[in-house]
């Protein structure tokens, strides 16, 4: 067996591809019993949703994978000879796998934890966390709809049957609460109420969203037509394989890449005419609905950036400056248009 060492001299000379992507632990493969130790404390310790731990475990897989390449990822210490050169080499090979760095930061932030919680169980001599670095990466102005297009997008949204209405209270639903897809698909139908529910976010924290009567309307609309059923699940999948013989599975929940496919489904039924296509593309991600409720509060609430920041369940002010940007944006175009209006009315006089 090669030590962890030679991982930092394997790909000198000639630079061999790298081949340890192919060989990434699947959700249902065994992962090192240090790192299912490290997820389990993340569940029960750090009570962390279980949409952070499959991401972690995602993450966490790919250096597992690194590792396996020269290392039995059966020993009960997969982490021996574990140093800053070939933590570097990990961090080099990544970045050729995940060339985008806010991809890349997050499977970095997954290991520099592992890393930490390693040092404090004494598996590491050092504290090697230290030696992973996080990537910068530039925030893409979000894209969110026009808030006087919300109306129109949600009218032309189809209602022939399960599907139509499913997505059309989905979109809905999203926009007008500012949920994460996680935090949406996580939800069972005893939780929605009028009055507010509880969703749990990111690092397990909850908080309570509310519902427009619109869109409240449409969730309904979609439970009357889904009838009863066996699932606790609000938003199920209306695959056949889910819905065998039109009964759904008790298992069944829509997932996110579920939800992803279905808002790219939706926009091949919305129609070809110009008027749908236009509203249609500016949503074409479940996560636009969440740019666009919040910035769509900001305008409602004169720019309450607090209230935005509870509603949406972020940690810092800094990360709604983004939205404020947008809203500032539109408010010099108002007072343009202002300015315009004012000389067309001086002429005039």
């Amino acid at each position: 067996m090669v030590s962890l060492r030679d991982l930092t001299t394997s790909s000198t000379g000639g630079q061999p591809p790298i081949t340890w992507p192919a060989r990434i632990p699947g959700p249902r493969d065994q992962l090192p019993a240090q790192v299912v130790e490290y997820l389990e404390w993340l569940t029960v310790v750090r009570n962390r949703p279980a949409t952070t731990i499959r991401t972690y475990r995602q993450h966490l897989a790919k250096f597992v994978a690194f590792l396996g390449t020269n290392v039995d990822l059966r020993s009960p210490d997969v982490l021996e000879g574990l140093d800053r050169a070939v933590l570097r080499r990990y961090q080099v090979e990544l970045a050729g796998v995940l060339p985008h760095p806010r991809s890349r930061a997050g499977a970095l932030v997954a290991l520099r934890g592992f890393l930490s919680f390693a040092y404090d169980e004494g598996w590491t001599p050092t504290l090697l966390s230290r030696q992973v670095t996080i990537p910068r990466y530039v925030l893409g102005d979000p894209h969110p709809i026009r808030t006087e297009d919300v109306p129109k997008l949600l009218a032309a949204l189809p209602r022939r049957n399960l599907r139509d209405l499913r997505d059309r209270a989905l979109v809905s639903f999203l926009i007008a609460s500012g949920c994460r897809i996680a935090e949406a698909c996580s939800l069972n139908r005893e939780d929605l109420r009028l009055e507010g529910f509880r969703v749990l976010g990111k690092g397990g924290k909850h908080r309570t969203v509310y519902l427009t009567d619109a869109a409240m309307v449409a969730v309904r609309d979609y439970l009357r037509k889904r009838g009863p059923d066996l699932s606790p699940a609000l938003w199920i999948s209306v695959a056949r394989k889910d819905r065998p013989g039109g009964i759904t599975r008790p298992d069944n929940r829509l997932t996110t890449d579920g939800c992803r496919r279905a808002f790219t489904a939706l926009r091949a039924r919305m129609g070809t005419d110009p008027e749908s296509f236009r509203l249609w593309s500016a949503l074409h991600s479940p996560h636009v609905a969440r740019h666009t409720a919040a910035t769509t509060l900001l305008e409602a609430t004169d720019g309450d950036v607090r209230l935005v920041q509870e509603v949406l369940g972020h940690a810092t002010l800094a990360t709604l400056a983004i939205y404020t940007e947008i809203t500032d944006r539109r408010k010099r175009d108002a007072y343009l248009r202002l300015q315009t209006y004012l000389r067309e009315v001086a002429a005039r006089v």
